[in-house]
């Protein structure tokens, strides 16, 4: 299924792009017919990158019937277009491309609006899809690698960005009639393309090899603080996790999950994720990586200890030293080294003043 989004996206985006060509290239009013169908094409690409998000965060995603509404743009359009420019006369239809200052839109800032509208805000609603994705992974993983889908927002940034951009040079075109020639936004558009399909591609296909998904969506939302849930008492939960964490050690292990560590505990993995973020006020990933600083800062205050700390990072449960070093940082307020370094240095300041006492 992911696939399959991913080509009607790359459809979609390869008729913009077609658009831009034909109307740069003038094709457009030497075959006024073809005009605008790029447009329309392009109308695939909102549904479809929404989709194809959801598709790649969850493994078990199927399309519904409801899902045709994201059909709503590309028909949109083409009705537009239709009423528009397709019904009417030859003559009428090359008067509307020679008064067209920018490509896909005719010369309506009301079209201009509609389609760069619908783009941007599916691109937004995409984008904050995933930020509440991520939310979602903290509260089942303990590291979270590829997993957050990093490489897909940062393209989809940079493809907002660029429409961004191309609706502020519609609105130039249509409100201010600035009519320059479209050589520079052609080179653009065939450049973001580029940088956009190529990597979104190749890390597509790449992906489900990396990750699947997550079943779900995940745990169902968290009640409000003020709920109680059913299940053991607060206080005997914090002591039973607690006593696990420190006698057994779970955290030391890279791939520890939710629903590993509520087995471990004999908890379901929805009690054991309400407790953290009601009574403790963190989620899993938090609550994992806390026992993970301390391990790894008492390895390092420990002057005896001679391992590297890449050594050290690993074996206190992360797989990833950038991870680490950010996590180390905003706990204890410097870097690893530097943890390190000044302890050291603090334990033989202490060792020179306990050798002068007793002599």
């Amino acid at each position: 299924m992911p696939r399959r989004l991913l080509a009607i996206m790359i459809a979609g985006i390869t008729g913009t792009l077609l658009e831009v060509f034909l109307h740069t290239t003038g094709l457009t009013f030497m075959f006024p017919g073809i005009a605008f169908s790029g447009t329309i094409l392009g109308m695939l690409q909102p549904g479809a990158i929404y989709l194809y998000t959801k598709s790649v965060m969850y493994r078990d995603f199927k399309l519904k019937t409801r899902d045709l509404s994201h059909l709503l743009p590309v028909l949109a359009a083409g009705l537009i277009f239709s009423v528009g420019y397709y019904s009417l006369p030859t003559e009428a239809q090359a008067r509307i491309l020679s008064d067209s200052h920018y490509p896909g839109v005719m010369n309506s800032i009301a079209v201009a609006l509609a389609l760069h509208g619908v783009m941007l805000g599916y691109l937004f609603a995409t984008l904050r899809m995933i930020s509440r994705f991520g939310l979602e992974l903290r509260n089942i993983f303990s590291n979270l690698g590829n997993k957050e889908l990093s490489w897909l927002r940062i393209l989809l940034l940079a493809y907002a960005a660029a429409w961004s951009l191309s609706l502020v040079y519609c609105l130039l075109a249509h409100v201010m009639r600035v009519t320059g020639s479209h050589e520079g936004l052609t080179i653009a558009t065939t450049v973001v393309s580029i940088l956009v399909l190529l990597p979104m591609s190749v890390l597509a296909f790449r992906q489900p090899a990396v990750f699947s998904g997550i079943p779900g969506p995940a745990l169902a939302e968290v009640k409000p603080p003020s709920v109680e849930t059913d299940g053991p008492p607060a206080e005997e939960l914090a002591a039973r996790i607690e006593q696990l964490m420190t006698q057994q050690h779970p955290y030391l292990h890279s791939n520890l999950t939710m629903s590993r560590l509520a087995q471990q505990a004999k908890l379901a993995p929805r009690d054991l994720s309400r407790f953290l973020n009601q009574k403790m006020g963190m989620n899993f990933y938090e609550f994992v990586n806390r026992y993970r600083i301390e391990h790894a800062r008492g390895r390092l205050s420990d002057p005896t200890d001679t391992a590297s700390i890449t050594d050290i990072l690993y074996e206190s449960g992360f797989n990833s030293k950038s991870v680490f070093n950010t996590l180390f940082r905003k706990t204890t307020g410097k870097t690893p080294s530097q943890y390190r370094r000044l302890n050291v240095n603090r334990s033989s300041a202490f060792d020179g003043k306990s050798e002068r006492s007793d002599s």
